[in-house]
């Protein structure tokens, strides 16, 4: 193997993520975008690749690999002399169906030590391109930067030079981990309260009784099964006009929506209205780029999560909606501490997360809002569209995952992805049809 170039040690959010790949809790990020022409060139090699090397040149992140001892904390981000097209961009010719193609990612993991960077490509016929990446050297928002700097490289591209070997450049920018960048120390507020839900049993929390879906199984199993929805844009237009009336965002109506949604459920299923769910345990990830001041079209892994127990409400509510958009305004600044609360498991990240296999979640679901894509004001034939954004997790974190994106046209994407094992397919499906239609009724009269 050609020799690397140590940059970095991993951070404390770096490391979470090297850990949950290590043991198998989780596989990759995955996004994807539609790129067409109106005299329909199609993404072949001598067209992709020619963009993918000047995305590559761009991007410290995409030149990378691990190096140590994944299960402590020593473990550095290598630089690769250079990168192989040819092995990790798969055309799949013939193939369109973008559920099953996500699924398929979601499933598999990285050779992370190996002579390859932690990313890998897929191309399906009607040339949507699936980003497939580990989360220690990018995080949602990170992913469709991929898709906005391929966009833009596409624009430019020459097509001259189609060689699947690409040199790594050494003068890209490696951005720091996250507590480099800010200060992520937690109150000792914070401090005192997640130590409370570490050590006190269940029993004596509110988690006892929030519905969490079942518990996370005893063995990881990755897969991961996906269901793709397009809202579109008049819908969604008039959905986020009353949403601004009411103090509420696009995010925080996702959430409340999902949990009237839920709480209906609960109390429909005779099994799980015997439970006397009170509670439903919720989460929505943060980026903390904005106060890192972090530009956003970076490499990057910045996430933090809001986690609460949001009450049984059936009954979709505009004050909860702004509720809990002033809740996520709050924790964007909030959101570091969580960060800085890793410190105390960084002795054994390992035995900390193998003790939430078999364990209650602590959600039962997650909403990830990436906004919406604004591809480069750069003139050319490419346009770009319909994308989504998926994520495996679905071992110990939330039982299913509401993942949201908005793409160029005003549209909204939704790939909602859960284990295997983690809920019933038909419980899911069920969630997914009355979210869709308590969608319409609200996009349609705004109340």
């Amino acid at each position: 193997m050609a020799p690397v170039l140590s940059l970095r040690k991993i951070g404390l959010m770096e490391r979470y993520h090297s850990t949950r790949h290590f043991l198998g809790l989780d596989s990759c990020v995955v996004s994807s975008a539609q790129y067409t022409t109106q005299d329909g060139v199609v993404l072949t090699k001598n067209v992709l690749f020619p963009a993918l090397r000047k995305t590559i040149e761009a991007h410290a992140a995409l030149g990378l690999r691990l190096d140590g001892d994944e299960s402590t904390g020593n473990v550095y981000l290598v630089r690769l002399p250079s990168v192989d097209l040819s092995r990790i961009v798969e055309f799949s010719l013939g193939k369109h169906d973008l559920e099953k193609a996500y699924e398929g990612q979601l499933v598999r993991r990285f050779e992370t030590q190996g002579d390859l960077p932690l990313w890998r490509v897929e191309v399906l016929e009607d040339n949507t391109v699936i980003f497939a990446v580990h989360h220690t050297v990018c995080d949602g928002m990170s992913s469709i930067v991929f898709h906005l700097s391929l966009f833009e490289a596409l624009q430019k591209t020459d097509n001259r030079d189609t060689s699947p070997i690409v040199q790594v450049p050494t003068t890209t920018v490696l951005y720091p981990p996250i507590e480099r960048a800010t200060n992520v120390r937690p109150s000792l507020r914070t401090v005192c309260g997640m130590l409370y839900t570490l050590v006190a049993p269940v029993a004596w929390t509110k988690v006892r009784s929030a519905w969490t879906g079942p518990s996370s199984p005893s063995t990881p199993n990755l897969i991961t099964h996906v269901r793709i929805i397009t809202l579109p844009a008049a819908e969604v237009q008039a959905l986020c006009t009353a949403a601004r009336t009411h103090g509420a965002t696009l995010t925080s109506t996702v959430y409340a929506l999902a949990v009237s949604v839920l709480s209906r459920m609960l109390a429909s299923d005779p099994g799980l209205a015997d439970a006397g769910y009170t509670r439903i345990g919720t989460g929505v990830a943060i980026s903390l780029r904005g106060v890192a001041g972090l530009p956003a079209d970076v490499f990057c892994d910045y996430p933090s999560v809001f986690h609460e127990l949001a009450r049984v409400t059936p009954a979709f509510a505009w004050s909860e909606a702004a509720r809990v958009a002033a809740v996520l305004r709050e924790q964007k600044r909030k959101g570091v501490e969580m960060i800085g609360m890793l410190r105390f498991i960084s002795g054994d990240y390992v035995s900390y997360m193998k003790s939430h296999l078999g364990a209650k979640r602590e959600s039962g679901f997650c909403v990830s809002n990436l906004g919406r894509i604004q591809p480069p004001g750069v003139r050319g034939k490419w346009t770009i569209g319909r994308t989504v954004f998926g994520q495996c997790d679905v071992v110990t974190a939330a039982a299913f995952n509401i993942n949201v994106t908005g793409d160029p046209t005003g549209a909204v994407n939704i790939a909602f992805t859960w284990g295997e094992i983690s809920l019933d397919t038909s419980f899911v499906e069920e969630f997914i049809t009355r979210f869709r239609e308590g969608f319409e009724v609200i996009a349609g009269n705004g109340s």
